[in-house]
């Protein structure tokens, strides 16, 4: 799995984006961010799979893999380092 820290901030962004809602690839440069992101195996197209399950979006839309959920997941979960005086 990749690390959190490895990533631009751009496509961080978009990885916490991601979790609001599938990803709309209408503008260039975030479809390339998403491609970068699918060939990391954090995003995927939402395709058949998404339609079978309900979902009535663009087939063309990114979501969420497993390991980008997870990934996000630990980054949210960390706080910041407190200090003890």
């Amino acid at each position: 799995m990749s690390d959190y820290h490895d990533l631009s901030a751009e496509e961080r962004a978009l990885l916490r984006a991601a979790i609001d809602g599938p990803l709309m690839d209408r503008d260039p440069i975030v479809l390339g961010l998403c491609l970068r992101l699918c060939g990391r195996r954090l995003l995927q197209r939402a395709g058949s799979a998404a339609a079978a399950n309900g979902w009535r979006g663009s087939p063309h839309a990114f979501v969420l893999t497993c390991d980008g959920w997870c990934l996000v997941k630990a980054e949210r979960a960390r706080g910041p380092l407190r200090q003890s005086a």
